[in-house]
């Protein structure tokens, strides 16, 4: 899984550069803890789970299109 994340990391990275923080949480450690509402809602969901803008947006897998879409839309959005 991380090995999966790390290639989305880098297209994404392609695509938004510096308009992109990437974080990938091991949810079996502690640093999970640092991140409550998403600790709430492990037990309901699929992994692995994709949130953007501290919104779980995507779980079950990682679509490279789907995330990178969200991430474009939101951009597009922006004030």
């Amino acid at each position: 899984m991380q090995e999966d994340a790390e290639a989305l990391k880098e297209s994404l990275m392609k695509d938004f550069g510096k308009y992109i923080q990437f974080a990938y949480i091991d949810v079996q450690s502690e640093e999970v803890k640092n991140y409550p509402k998403i600790a709430a809602i492990l037990k309901r969901v699929n992994l692995p789970l994709t949130v953007i803008n501290d919104e779980p947006r995507f779980h079950g897998g990682i679509s490279n299109d789907m995330i990178s879409e969200a991430v474009r839309e939101i951009r597009t959005h922006r004030p």
